[in-house]
């Protein structure tokens, strides 16, 4: 029996959303529809109810949607995204964040990452973590590049090259160097062969996500005029905030409080009928699922299989998707990937940090070359 379907207009009335909302909805991979009668367009009913229960509330959604600018980077459809058409998670397999730091920047690996192409030496500021040690030296690093407002297309490349090490070298707590960030993390945390793997595929994975809010700051402040530094700063910044960044942190809170868990499944279930929510499940453009967090949790599966910590992780994760239909997504993974390899309390967040640079700089670089300032209007709702 064909499932039914709802024209644009009724799939509308039900999500409660405008028409043209509707569409957004469609590019961002969060419904598919169907040829109609002529050019119409219909919708399933199943999966408009399903993402009815899986949205934030009436207003989420399409805070989620708006606004909307082109770009080229990122793809997000059919429940798995790419970099300029590559996919992503076939790159995670093998390849090294530089590498898609080349993809994304539409560089020459030689002009970004040559042996030479260091940052100029600073004395790190003096900081409580690697966060804020690094939110203190892009300025100073910034201020001490000749080529950080360049619109030459290879000194550009040179300056995102020299960015991305500093922020590596920040992170890892030592000068910058030529070597691979991943080395750099793996090195700080003394990872065996398949830890610094994992942490590789991790980096790539978050290199970039389309417009998540701290990529859309850093092109804000690249639109203006700004040095790739002062962009990476902001992105940096907004990804402070609780409700972007911070999922990382509430998901390792609530992964420790289960680590011990004799009965996992039963806990979970539990705290489902209470209406609690799971940190780490689930995303808007993945109704069906966050391949991000599905593939760092097999990797993680494949390389460790007899590892205690391994096994509760997903044991928590299978429960979860069993009780609430959502699965892990990119937060989710990355706690578990620190809980497993037996790394620092922020680790999570220095992955999410260093791998997103990347993003950061491409969208910079994206928002330089339009020579447009992003200046957005707003709709006045006070006294007249």
């Amino acid at each position: 029996m064909a499932p039914p379907y709802l024209t644009a207009a009724e799939a509308a009335a039900r999500l409660n959303i405008k028409p043209a909302s509707l569409y957004v909805y469609v590019s961002r991979g969060l419904l598919r529809s169907e040829p109609g009668e002529g050019r119409s367009r219909r919708y399933r009913l199943d999966d408009i109810d399903r993402l009815m229960a899986r949205r934030d509330g009436a207003e989420g959604a399409l805070d989620f949607g708006a606004p909307v600018l082109d770009s080229a980077l990122t793809r997000i459809a059919d429940g798995s995204f790419a970099y300029r058409g590559r996919d992503a998670i076939r790159l995670a397999s093998s390849a090294s964040l530089e590498d898609v730091a080349c993809l994304l920047w539409d560089a020459r690996a030689e002009t970004a990452f040559g042996p030479r192409n260091l940052p100029a030496p600073i004395a790190w500021p003096p900081a409580s973590n690697a966060t804020t040690r690094l939110q203190a030296a892009l300025p100073l690093a910034g201020a001490r590049d000749a080529d950080a407002t360049a619109r030459d297309p290879q000194a550009r490349a040179a300056s995102a090259g020299r960015v991305l090490r500093l922020v590596a070298a920040a992170l890892g707590g030592k000068k910058p160097s030529a070597k691979p960030c991943d080395t750099v993390l793996a090195a700080r945390w003394k990872l065996d062969r398949k830890g610094a793997s994992l942490v590789r595929a991790a980096l790539v994975l978050c290199a970039d996500h389309e417009l998540n809010p701290s990529s859309f700051v850093a092109r804000c402040v690249a639109s203006t005029g700004a040095s790739l530094y002062d962009a990476v700063a902001a992105g940096l910044a907004a990804l402070q905030g609780p409700r972007h960044g911070g999922a990382s942190r509430r998901t390792e809170a609530w992964l420790h409080e289960l680590s011990d868990a004799d009965d996992v499944a039963a806990v979970i279930a539990e705290r489902s009928r209470r209406g609690e929510r799971f940190p780490g499940t689930g995303h808007p453009l993945y109704p069906m699922g966050d391949p991000r967090g599905r593939f760092l949790l097999d990797a993680l599966a494949k390389a460790l299989p007899r590892d205690g910590e391994q096994k509760q992780v997903r044991r928590i994760a299978d429960a979860v998707a069993i009780q609430t239909g959502v699965s892990a997504n990119i937060d989710f993974a990355l706690a578990g990937l620190a809980r497993v390899l037996r790394l620092p309390d922020d680790a999570p967040m220095q992955i999410f940090t260093l791998g997103r640079t990347v993003g950061w700089i491409a969208h910079a670089l994206e928002q330089q070359d339009t020579g447009r300032l992003i200046r957005p209007r707003a709709r006045y709702t006070g006294p007249v």
